[in-house]
């Protein structure tokens, strides 16, 4: 039998729980389970687990069409766990040009722009 798969927004509605229900379950805060809902923030791996195991596999959390591009990279480089530091060394540039990348404060070169999405290809959501 196939696990019907939900948003967690949903999984909370269809099982009556509030955001303080769902965060005493996982043991974290209200205020991360609202981000979570909202797709503000996607939790760490740790917390990706926690979330999967409580609900049974029936909820798989995404990258939200709305978050920007830079936003997308930082997420992605975190379920790797990957620090901006780390990452920055791996593509070989100084961690403040990715920084402002991330941020959307700079025209980033085609180049580096490649090497980002190089080492996010493996967890980048499209």
């Amino acid at each position: 039998m196939k696990t019907r798969i939900v948003s967690l927004a949903e999984w909370l509605e269809e099982n009556r729980l509030t955001h303080e229900d769902f965060a005493a379950m996982c043991g974290c805060t209200r205020a991360a389970v609202t981000r979570w809902v909202s797709g503000s923030r996607l939790p760490s791996p740790k917390w990706l687990k926690v979330i999967e195991r409580k609900t049974k596999g029936q909820v798989v959390l995404r990258y939200n069409s709305y978050m920007s591009e830079g936003e997308r990279v930082r997420l992605a480089l975190r379920k790797q766990g990957l620090t901006l530091s780390a990452a920055a060394k791996k593509i070989r540039i100084h961690r403040n040009t990715l920084t402002r990348f991330i941020q959307g404060q700079s025209d980033t070169p085609s180049n580096i722009v490649e090497r980002i999405y190089k080492i996010v290809g493996e967890t980048w959501d499209k």
